[in-house]
Protein backbone atom coordinates (compact mmCIF):
# COMPACT_ATOMS: atom_id res chain seq x y z
CA UNK A 1 0.00 0.00 0.00
CA UNK A 2 1.53 3.28 -1.17
CA UNK A 3 -0.54 5.66 1.38
CA UNK A 4 -1.29 5.39 4.87
CA UNK A 5 -4.44 6.36 5.60
CA UNK A 6 -7.02 7.19 8.15
CA UNK A 7 -9.02 3.48 7.97
CA UNK A 8 -9.99 2.98 11.25
CA UNK A 9 -11.32 4.57 14.63
CA UNK A 10 -7.98 4.63 16.10
CA UNK A 11 -7.13 6.64 13.39
CA UNK A 12 -10.17 8.78 13.06
CA UNK A 13 -9.33 9.95 16.55
CA UNK A 14 -5.93 10.75 15.96
CA UNK A 15 -7.11 12.75 13.25
CA UNK A 16 -9.36 14.62 15.16
CA UNK A 17 -6.74 15.44 17.81
CA UNK A 18 -4.36 16.41 15.40
CA UNK A 19 -6.62 18.72 14.08
CA UNK A 20 -7.56 20.31 17.21
CA UNK A 21 -4.10 20.85 18.25
CA UNK A 22 -2.94 22.44 15.32
CA UNK A 23 -6.05 24.87 15.43
CA UNK A 24 -5.27 25.57 18.80
CA UNK A 25 -1.89 26.70 17.21
CA UNK A 26 -3.19 29.07 14.00
CA UNK A 27 -5.31 30.96 16.83
CA UNK A 28 -2.46 31.04 18.82
CA UNK A 29 -0.05 32.37 16.10
CA UNK A 30 -2.68 34.85 15.05
CA UNK A 31 -3.35 32.95 11.85
CA UNK A 32 -7.79 34.26 11.91
CA UNK A 33 -9.44 34.34 9.13
CA UNK A 34 -8.28 37.56 8.32
CA UNK A 35 -5.35 36.20 7.62
CA UNK A 36 -6.00 34.35 3.53
CA UNK A 37 -4.10 33.03 1.19
CA UNK A 38 -4.14 34.70 -2.70
CA UNK A 39 -4.17 33.49 -5.83
CA UNK A 40 -1.08 33.89 -7.44
CA UNK A 41 -1.05 34.09 -11.62
CA UNK A 42 1.21 31.58 -13.43
CA UNK A 43 1.93 30.99 -16.97
CA UNK A 44 3.11 27.43 -19.14
CA UNK A 45 6.50 28.23 -18.79
CA UNK A 46 6.00 27.20 -14.65
CA UNK A 47 4.90 24.03 -15.45
CA UNK A 48 6.83 21.43 -13.73
CA UNK A 49 6.52 18.31 -15.68
CA UNK A 50 4.52 16.40 -13.29
CA UNK A 51 1.26 16.28 -15.63
CA UNK A 52 3.73 15.56 -18.49
CA UNK A 53 1.09 16.13 -21.16
CA UNK A 54 -0.79 19.77 -20.33
CA UNK A 55 -2.54 19.94 -23.87
CA UNK A 56 -5.71 19.51 -22.47
CA UNK A 57 -5.74 22.35 -20.01
CA UNK A 58 -7.49 25.95 -20.53
CA UNK A 59 -6.63 29.04 -18.48
CA UNK A 60 -8.95 29.22 -15.69
CA UNK A 61 -11.47 32.05 -15.87
CA UNK A 62 -12.90 33.65 -12.16
CA UNK A 63 -12.61 31.77 -9.40
CA UNK A 64 -11.20 28.59 -11.30
CA UNK A 65 -7.66 27.11 -10.67
CA UNK A 66 -4.70 28.84 -12.84
CA UNK A 67 -5.19 25.98 -15.61
CA UNK A 68 -7.95 23.58 -15.70
CA UNK A 69 -9.25 20.67 -17.42
CA UNK A 70 -13.00 19.53 -16.87
CA UNK A 71 -14.25 16.28 -18.33
CA UNK A 72 -18.17 17.03 -18.04
CA UNK A 73 -18.98 13.94 -20.50
CA UNK A 74 -17.89 11.74 -17.46
CA UNK A 75 -20.35 10.40 -15.11
CA UNK A 76 -19.72 12.53 -12.26
CA UNK A 77 -22.94 11.42 -9.70
CA UNK A 78 -21.25 7.60 -9.56
CA UNK A 79 -18.05 8.79 -8.16
CA UNK A 80 -18.77 8.19 -3.99
CA UNK A 81 -15.01 6.95 -3.05
CA UNK A 82 -11.57 8.98 -3.13
CA UNK A 83 -8.30 7.04 -3.57
CA UNK A 84 -5.48 9.50 -2.46
CA UNK A 85 -2.41 8.05 -5.00
CA UNK A 86 -0.27 10.46 -3.23
CA UNK A 87 1.51 13.60 -3.23
CA UNK A 88 5.13 14.31 -5.02
CA UNK A 89 7.28 16.89 -4.43
CA UNK A 90 8.85 18.08 -7.42
CA UNK A 91 12.16 20.24 -7.50
CA UNK A 92 14.65 22.00 -10.09
CA UNK A 93 17.89 20.88 -9.83
CA UNK A 94 18.78 24.83 -9.49
CA UNK A 95 20.95 26.14 -6.82
CA UNK A 96 18.24 28.48 -5.73
CA UNK A 97 15.79 25.89 -5.45
CA UNK A 98 13.21 26.60 -2.04
CA UNK A 99 12.62 22.53 -2.05
CA UNK A 100 16.33 21.67 -2.68
CA UNK A 101 17.43 23.59 0.49
CA UNK A 102 14.67 22.24 2.34
CA UNK A 103 15.79 19.09 4.91
CA UNK A 104 14.44 15.53 3.90
CA UNK A 105 12.22 15.84 6.85
CA UNK A 106 10.94 18.95 5.87
CA UNK A 107 10.20 18.11 2.15
CA UNK A 108 8.24 15.13 3.81
CA UNK A 109 6.36 17.04 5.56
CA UNK A 110 5.27 19.15 3.30
CA UNK A 111 3.95 16.60 1.18
CA UNK A 112 2.17 15.06 4.12
CA UNK A 113 0.34 18.34 4.95
CA UNK A 114 -0.94 18.44 1.09
CA UNK A 115 -1.83 14.35 1.46
CA UNK A 116 -3.47 15.22 5.22
CA UNK A 117 -5.31 18.55 3.93
CA UNK A 118 -6.97 16.08 0.70
CA UNK A 119 -8.11 13.77 3.46
CA UNK A 120 -9.48 16.06 5.70
CA UNK A 121 -11.70 18.09 3.23
CA UNK A 122 -12.80 15.11 1.23
CA UNK A 123 -13.55 12.39 3.49
CA UNK A 124 -16.79 14.10 4.75
CA UNK A 125 -18.63 12.94 1.49
CA UNK A 126 -16.48 10.05 0.32
CA UNK A 127 -15.00 6.86 1.64
CA UNK A 128 -10.84 7.41 1.66
CA UNK A 129 -10.33 3.73 0.35
CA UNK A 130 -7.00 2.45 0.00
CA UNK A 131 -7.32 1.02 -3.45
CA UNK A 132 -8.50 2.11 -6.66
CA UNK A 133 -11.73 0.65 -8.13
CA UNK A 134 -15.05 1.79 -9.91
CA UNK A 135 -16.82 4.40 -8.45
CA UNK A 136 -13.66 5.80 -7.21
CA UNK A 137 -11.79 9.28 -8.04
CA UNK A 138 -8.05 8.74 -7.85
CA UNK A 139 -5.98 11.92 -6.91
CA UNK A 140 -2.56 12.17 -7.61
CA UNK A 141 -1.01 15.56 -6.79
CA UNK A 142 2.69 17.33 -6.76
CA UNK A 143 4.01 20.34 -4.56
CA UNK A 144 6.21 21.69 -7.57
CA UNK A 145 8.10 24.85 -8.19
CA UNK A 146 7.63 27.38 -10.72
CA UNK A 147 9.95 25.93 -13.58
CA UNK A 148 10.67 22.21 -14.98
CA UNK A 149 11.63 19.96 -12.57
CA UNK A 150 11.97 16.52 -11.03
CA UNK A 151 10.38 14.48 -8.85
CA UNK A 152 12.06 14.62 -5.19
CA UNK A 153 12.83 10.11 -4.73
CA UNK A 154 12.10 8.22 -1.34
CA UNK A 155 8.99 10.62 -0.50
CA UNK A 156 5.60 8.88 0.33
CA UNK A 157 2.96 11.05 1.06
CA UNK A 158 0.71 10.05 4.47
CA UNK A 159 -1.79 11.56 6.82
CA UNK A 160 0.46 13.92 9.45
CA UNK A 161 1.12 11.29 12.48
CA UNK A 162 0.22 11.76 15.89
CA UNK A 163 4.00 11.73 16.74
CA UNK A 164 4.76 14.92 14.95
CA UNK A 165 1.98 17.45 16.13
CA UNK A 166 3.24 19.02 18.76
CA UNK A 167 6.34 19.52 17.05
CA UNK A 168 4.11 20.94 13.90
CA UNK A 169 2.13 22.86 15.94
CA UNK A 170 4.99 24.87 17.69
CA UNK A 171 6.30 25.73 14.10
CA UNK A 172 3.24 27.18 12.94
CA UNK A 173 3.16 29.29 16.68
CA UNK A 174 6.35 30.99 16.24
CA UNK A 175 6.65 31.29 12.57
CA UNK A 176 9.18 29.16 11.41
CA UNK A 177 9.77 29.67 7.75
CA UNK A 178 9.61 26.60 5.41
CA UNK A 179 11.79 28.56 2.89
CA UNK A 180 8.96 27.84 0.03
CA UNK A 181 7.05 31.41 -0.11
CA UNK A 182 4.84 30.84 -3.24
CA UNK A 183 3.01 27.03 -2.91
CA UNK A 184 1.95 25.90 -6.35
CA UNK A 185 0.27 22.71 -7.29
CA UNK A 186 -0.65 20.02 -9.62
CA UNK A 187 -2.82 17.39 -9.74
CA UNK A 188 -4.61 14.39 -11.63
CA UNK A 189 -7.91 12.95 -11.39
CA UNK A 190 -8.83 9.77 -12.64
CA UNK A 191 -11.65 7.07 -12.72
CA UNK A 192 -10.63 4.62 -10.38
CA UNK A 193 -11.39 1.82 -12.85
CA UNK A 194 -10.84 2.87 -16.35
CA UNK A 195 -8.27 5.39 -15.67
CA UNK A 196 -10.28 8.38 -17.79
CA UNK A 197 -9.15 11.26 -16.87
CA UNK A 198 -11.51 13.27 -15.43
CA UNK A 199 -9.80 16.34 -14.37
CA UNK A 200 -6.50 18.14 -14.24
CA UNK A 201 -5.24 21.61 -12.03
CA UNK A 202 -2.19 23.61 -11.68
CA UNK A 203 -2.74 26.47 -9.42
CA UNK A 204 -0.46 28.81 -7.06
CA UNK A 205 -1.05 30.26 -3.54
CA UNK A 206 0.53 32.69 -1.13
CA UNK A 207 -0.33 33.78 1.95
CA UNK A 208 -0.74 37.48 2.99
CA UNK A 209 1.76 37.21 5.66
CA UNK A 210 4.27 35.67 2.45
CA UNK A 211 2.76 38.30 -0.16
CA UNK A 212 4.41 41.32 2.24
CA UNK A 213 7.31 39.64 2.96
CA UNK A 214 8.33 38.63 -0.62
CA UNK A 215 7.39 34.96 -0.23
CA UNK A 216 9.12 34.25 2.47
CA UNK A 217 6.52 31.91 3.64
CA UNK A 218 5.32 30.41 6.66
CA UNK A 219 4.43 26.98 7.66
CA UNK A 220 0.88 28.56 8.78
CA UNK A 221 0.85 30.29 4.97
CA UNK A 222 1.62 26.87 3.67
CA UNK A 223 -1.03 25.31 5.70
CA UNK A 224 -3.58 27.53 4.89
CA UNK A 225 -3.51 27.06 1.09
CA UNK A 226 -3.73 23.30 1.28
CA UNK A 227 -6.63 23.68 3.57
CA UNK A 228 -8.10 26.15 0.99
CA UNK A 229 -7.63 23.64 -2.11
CA UNK A 230 -8.73 20.73 -0.43
CA UNK A 231 -11.65 22.47 0.84
CA UNK A 232 -12.32 24.02 -2.65
CA UNK A 233 -11.74 20.67 -4.68
CA UNK A 234 -14.85 19.01 -1.82
CA UNK A 235 -17.11 21.70 -3.12
CA UNK A 236 -16.06 21.93 -7.15
CA UNK A 237 -16.50 18.11 -6.99
CA UNK A 238 -20.10 17.97 -5.51
CA UNK A 239 -20.23 20.65 -8.06
CA UNK A 240 -19.86 18.63 -11.08
CA UNK A 241 -22.17 15.41 -9.53
CA UNK A 242 -24.94 17.55 -10.35
CA UNK A 243 -24.01 18.78 -13.61
CA UNK A 244 -22.46 21.92 -12.84
CA UNK A 245 -19.28 22.47 -14.46
CA UNK A 246 -19.19 26.64 -13.93
CA UNK A 247 -17.53 28.06 -11.01
CA UNK A 248 -19.98 30.45 -10.43
CA UNK A 249 -21.20 29.04 -7.16
CA UNK A 250 -17.51 28.92 -5.89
Amino acid sequence: MKTNLITNLTGRSAARWLAGVIAAALLVGGLTACRTTKQYSESPKDFSGFLGDYSLLRKGTGKEANYIYINTLANWSKYTKVYIEGVDLWKSDEPDSPFGKMSPENQQLLVNLYHTALVDGLEKDFQIVDKPGPDTIVIHGAVTEARKSKPVLNLISSVVPMGIALSYAKQIVTGSGTGVGLVMVEAKFTDGGTGEILCEAVDARAGTKALRTKFNSTWGDVKLAFDWWSQRLAVRVELFKQGDFSADKL
